[in-house]
């Protein structure tokens, strides 16, 4: 019997170098460097290709409008202008005072010089005609620096002449004064002497709205008659004669005795006899004469708003002879 000895195992077969089919072969190390070389060479060519292109696209290109700052505006600051009529009336005073003949360096021809150095001065006045008081009563600017102000002048009325009606108790002087206009103040300077004109002549009113005249025994005369006594004289609490919402304050320190109403003129009829609808607001014109305590009787005027309500007469708005109130500022509560 023949006896079989083991078989040995084959020895592991070895991988090959050979690639394997179908696989892509991996670059070496060393083209890998060669590659990334020219990949950097390529990049750096590019780059210093573009500059001068870049540059060409730049020039070659539109500019883009340029749209300016804006503006600045410049807003001029307008300074009042000063109006020299106080200067003109201080000037017209001293000189009128001042006499060349009796102190050429008196307090007041300093004063003259101050305000116009090369003005010449009267001489040879009479102190007993010495001016009263001086008033600017108009002022006109010529031109830009250049104003005309004139000066009312009152003198005392010389003996005998104030019976027979000769001689001016009132002048009037025009005054050349320039103006610098310095520091927003104005500085002014008398150019000349004045010169002597004509006053102002009176100016013609319109005719008055208030045509109707009002009894002097009826409703609205009698209830503007104590409102009178309180505002002017004292007597009771003004308040009660006032429509709600009205506020005016009595005069004091006037001295007044008493007043009485001798004139009521409306501008319409509805308060010519008994007191209408309440709500009802006319406007009076009423003339009052106030006794002081020595006997002075005064001579005033008023304009009034009155408006009805619960059968009588109330004053819901005092004004002094134009449309300006004299008081204003309506406070809460009725009128008692």
């Amino acid at each position: 019997m023949s006896v079989q000895s083991p078989r040995r195992p084959s020895p592991a077969a070895t991988p090959s170098s050979r690639p394997l089919r179908g696989a892509k072969p991996q670059p070496s190390s060393a083209r890998r460097s060669v590659r990334r070389v020219s990949l950097a060479r390529i990049g750096v060519w590019t780059a210093v290709a573009a500059g001068p292109v870049a540059l060409l696209v730049a020039v070659g290109a539109p500019a883009p409008p340029i749209t300016p700052p804006p503006a600045r505006t410049t807003v001029a600051a307008t300074s009042p202008v000063a109006d020299p009529a106080g200067v003109a009336e201080l000037f017209c005073d001293l000189w009128l005072r001042a006499d060349a003949d009796t102190d050429a360096e008196s307090a007041t021809v300093r004063a003259v010089r101050s305000l116009a150095p090369d003005v010449a001065l009267p001489e040879g006045l009479r102190r007993e005609g010495e001016v009263l008081r001086t008033t600017a009563v108009r002022s006109a600017q010529l031109k830009r620096g250049m104003w005309s102000v004139v000066v009312a002048a009152q003198f005392p009325a010389a003996p005998g002449q104030a019976e027979a009606g000769a001689g001016r108790t009132v002048r009037y002087f025009a005054v050349p004064v320039a103006s610098s206009d310095t520091g927003n103040a104005g500085g002014f300077t008398v150019t000349g002497a004045p010169a002597e004109v004509a006053g102002p002549g009176p100016a013609e009113g319109g005719p008055s709205r208030f045509t109707t005249v009002l009894p002097g025994d009826g409703a609205l005369a009698a209830s503007l008659g104590e409102f009178f006594n309180a505002y002017l004289v004292g007597v009771g609490e003004v308040g009660r004669y006032l429509a709600p919402g009205t506020q005016v304050e009595s005069v004091r320190g006037a001295g007044y005795a008493s007043v009485a109403v001798e004139e009521v003129l409306a501008e319409s009829e509805e308060a010519e006899g008994a007191v209408p609808a309440d709500g009802t607001r006319i406007r009076v014109r009423v003339s009052v004469r106030a006794t002081d305590a020595t006997g002075g009787r005064w001579p005033l005027e008023y304009e009034l708003s009155v408006t009805s309500r619960s059968g009588r007469w109330e004053v819901s708005g005092l004004r002094s002879g134009a449309d300006a109130p004299v008081t204003s500022g309506p406070v809460g509560g009725a009128a008692k």
